[in-house]
């Protein structure tokens, strides 16, 4: 299973540094969509020349204008780019036929899709490389929030799968037996007193 981190700084200098704490115990370095807006797509360049042998990914959320999106962030230097699972299927489509003319990949977000076992499905025969099974950092915050049900969907599904949504070391062992193929650690990563050690023990758990 990889490590990704979501970096979801503001700026390009932070995550710069960020990055460079915890690049040898990721394996994919994600730009979260707030930095993206904050800093713009040159972000997504600064850490692709900085770390040319990890993984890119560009969290850009694109819900239309899904091809001319997804031809952006490639050419900035991103692998991998996000387009929403709620967007209309062209849209996907079209991010995807973006992926293959740079032999990079799109990854969609299930974030706020209530069926996301049936929707998983669908967007991987439209050729997403994986899907993300997503709760953002508002749904994080209400009460009583845990992984079980983005576990359950994701092994349910039975296509390639991405965990994110408060991902630490108590739980990167549940990600892993429901066999995702990337859990996604953020706050647990950036927000540590020491990101390196955070992010090596996270390595560490993942058996």
């Amino acid at each position: 299973m990889k490590l990704q981190v979501a970096i979801d700084l503001l700026t390009t200098e932070d995550a710069l540094e960020l990055a460079g704490k915890v690049a040898e115990y990721v394996d994919i370095i994600e730009l979260g969509t707030p930095l993206i807006k904050a800093a713009g797509l040159s972000v997504v360049t600064a850490i692709k020349e900085a770390h040319p042998d990890k993984i890119v990914f560009a969290d850009m959320k694109t819900m239309d204008a899904g091809e001319l999106e997804a031809d952006i962030a490639f050419k900035a230097g991103a692998d991998l780019m996000t387009v929403l699972g709620t967007a209309d299927d062209s849209t996907i489509a079209g991010a995807v036929k973006a992926a293959k003319a740079h032999n990079k990949g799109v990854v969609v977000d299930l974030i706020g899709v209530a069926d996301k076992v049936t929707r998983a499905k669908e967007v991987r025969a439209l050729g997403a490389k994986f899907v993300e099974m997503h709760a953002g950092l508002d749904e994080q915050a209400k009460p009583g929030f845990d992984l079980k049900g983005l576990l359950s969907a994701g092994a349910e599904a039975r296509v390639p799968f991405s965990v994110a949504g408060g991902v630490k070391v108590a739980t990167i062992g549940d990600v892993q037996k429901a066999g995702a193929e990337v859990a996604v650690a953020g706050g647990a990563i950036y927000s540590a007193a020491d990101p390196a050690l955070a992010a090596k023990e996270l390595r560490d758990a993942i058996a």
